[in-house]
């Protein structure tokens, strides 16, 4: 993010390690850029087993 100042600067937020950290760990669990792929919402996964569950529903 950017913002500008008083003086007419632009000048870069903070950046938002609360979401970079969690970015990482979804891309480390394999919720993004997994090889198994959800046919439903296309959520990523490690294994095949994990992306059959993601939508399934359980009465």
């Amino acid at each position: 993010m950017i913002s500008v100042k008083e003086d007419g600067l632009l000048v870069r937020d903070e950046s938002f390690v609360k979401y970079r950290r969690l970015l990482r760990r979804a891309e480390n669990e394999g919720r993004i850029d997994g090889p198994c792929k959800c046919l439903v919402c296309g959520m990523r996964y490690l294994t095949k087993d994990e992306s059959e569950a993601c939508c399934r529903i359980n009465p």
